[in-house]
């Protein structure tokens, strides 16, 4: 007997790509920090749509056109303004968009703290720090799950955390981004159909792969964030490849 199952709401479905917004006045910092936040989200299989901004009045004026982020990192203070005050005013507004603060300064963490913030970040910042950021907002805000009756008992998984999942005889056996295995018995054509749109391929008969996991693909192989190296059916290649770049697409920079 097997058991697998994906809920999320219709719009989770809908947005997968999360709208980050960077407000910084240090264009050194920026750099680095992009770089950072880049690797970690890639490394999660996150899409995204990064954008950033110079001063907090730009980016109000932004939101106020109507632009929608899901997540802001903000610095703490700026030359003539503090950044406190602009989650302040989000907060007035019952805008409850996420805010992860930045500073070189501890003095502001309890100022801070009306704005509620999600997390607070200090510069220069730890890449571990900045992953558990990332932690507390994707749990708070990816809600697709897979479940599964696996031989151990009941797994729910989130989407980003499945790397590849392959199937041996009539065994499904699902990779973790933990580097764990867990198996349950059924097939890769019932499951496919419950997976989240755009979000995996099906590059040979006996794989499907997260897209977001994709490193590179050849002729005719796939290296996934995890080194893992999947075959890639020759009559599949093309397909397989016009799904990933679409995928890659997906995330994008704005200044």
């Amino acid at each position: 007997m097997y058991l697998y199952s994906f809920t999320a709401s219709k719009e989770s479905v809908r947005r997968m790509i999360y709208e980050i917004a960077i407000c910084d006045d240090d264009t050194v910092f920026l750099s680095s920090f992009r770089q950072m936040l880049e690797e970690a989200l890639r490394a999660r299989g996150a899409a995204y749509k990064l954008t950033f901004f110079n001063d907090p009045s730009a980016l109000m004026q932004e939101m106020d056109r109507g632009k929608k982020f899901d997540l802001l990192f903000l610095d703490i203070y700026y030359d003539k303004e503090k950044g406190i005050q602009f989650a302040k005013a989000l907060r007035e507004k019952n805008d409850q968009t996420d805010v992860v603060f930045m500073t070189a300064l501890t003095s502001y963490a309890v100022e801070s703290y009306d704005a509620a913030p999600l997390h607070y970040l200090l510069k220069p910042i730890n890449p571990e720090k900045l992953d558990a950021a990332l932690t507390r907002f994707l749990e708070k805000n990816s809600p697709q799950k897979l479940h599964f009756m696996t031989t151990k008992g009941h797994l729910c998984a989130a989407v980003s955390d499945i790397v590849f999942i392959e199937i041996y005889g009539h065994e499904i056996i699902i990779h973790l981004v933990n580097g764990m295995k867990e198996t349950c018995m059924g097939t890769l054509k019932g499951l496919e159909p419950l997976l989240p749109e755009l979000t995996f391929v099906r590059p040979h008969r006996s794989y499907l792969v997260n897209l977001g996991h994709i490193s590179e693909i050849t002729r005719y192989q796939i290296r996934l964030s995890s080194n893992d190296l999947i075959p890639v059916s020759k009559n599949l290649y093309n397909s397989t490849l016009s799904s990933f770049i679409n995928y890659a697409n997906q995330s994008s920079i704005t200044f």
